[in-house]
């Protein structure tokens, strides 16, 4: 049987991630994954995509696109860095109270499967900044961002 997932994502880094290394990987195993930025703004008919300012932005781009497909059998989560997160997030204050990161992760995404409040959806942060996994091995940049590799060997360079 197969699987649909669509992901809300933080940014652009984050979506290249799901659908250009994820979204393979997954395939082989039935699982069909699509990723969008969650959506901040729109001014004139051009929608504006990636960063987070607010929680509402992310609650309305969750609950748009499960509006969209309604099908039982799809799954949404999220893929969101929990350095910088917006203090309006729910149970953010409960998890600032937490002294192990692991226990404020949980915190944060048992609050937010209970405000989204649908049983398709499975909340995900991510304790360390995605880019910053990247950066810690420069010379794997390359799988993201291939029209740059003069630049990647410079980074590379200067690491060492």
């Amino acid at each position: 049987m197969a699987i649909r997932l669509h992901f809300i994502v933080e940014g652009q880094t984050e979506e290249a991630f799901v659908n250009k290394i994820m979204s393979p990987h997954l395939a082989e195993l039935s699982i069909w994954v699509k990723a969008r930025c969650v959506m901040t703004g729109n001014k004139h008919g051009i929608k504006y995509r990636g960063g987070i300012g607010k929680y509402a932005q992310v609650k309305k781009d969750i609950k748009a696109w499960m509006k969209e497909d309604q099908n039982p059998d799809v799954r949404f989560t999220t893929m969101i860095d929990l350095y910088g997160l917006p203090t309006d997030f729910p149970g953010y204050e409960d998890a600032q109270r937490k002294n192990n990161p692991y226990e404020r992760v949980t915190t944060l995404e048992n609050s937010l499967k209970e405000d989204i409040s649908d049983s398709r959806f499975i909340p995900y942060f991510q304790l360390h900044e995605f880019e910053a996994l990247l950066l810690s091995d420069p010379q794997k940049l390359d799988a993201q961002f291939v029209d740059r590799a003069t630049q990647i060997k410079k980074l590379v360079k200067n690491s060492l």
